[in-house]
Order: C-alpha cells, then structure tokens, then sequence
C-alpha cells in the first residue's frame, strides 16, 4: 500500500523551495517581485529569502514576522 505524506500540491511547493534554495538573495528578489512566476514559486522564493536573511533584518522573531521584516528591508 503506497502512503501519501503530503498533497502534490505541497510536494510542489517544496520542490520549488528546494529549487530555490541554491539561488543568490539577488534572483530570489528578482524571481519574487515578477508577477510572471507562479505565486507558489514567488512564496517559496520569499520563504528562502527569509530563511537566510541576517539576523540584523529577522530580528530573531516568528517566521510571519521575519517574513515582513524581510519584505519591507528589501523593498519587495
């Protein structure tokens, strides 16, 4: 019997996330202020960015937060 863990829908997310984790903060940028990505894809590229933002800009807070602070720090 084969078990689904997680919907392909989320499966896809992750492989977007995954996908993006090798990019440099500039394409994750890029990639998430263009409207032509899928917005799954521009969320993923924004949860990266937040991921690895300093710690001067996350403010060691929640990740809502620190998704915020992060968008308002780059301007996006």
């Amino acid at each position: 019997m084969n078990r689904v863990l997680a919907s392909e829908r989320r499966q896809t997310f992750f492989g977007h996330i995954r996908a993006c984790d090798v990019l440099p903060p500039f394409h994750l940028r890029r990639v998430i202020a263009d409207k032509g990505y899928s917005a799954r894809l521009r969320a993923a590229a924004l949860r990266v960015l937040t991921a690895i933002a300093p710690i001067e800009v996350t403010q060691g807070r929640p990740f809502a937060e620190r998704r915020r602070l992060v968008r308002r720090h780059y301007k996006l």
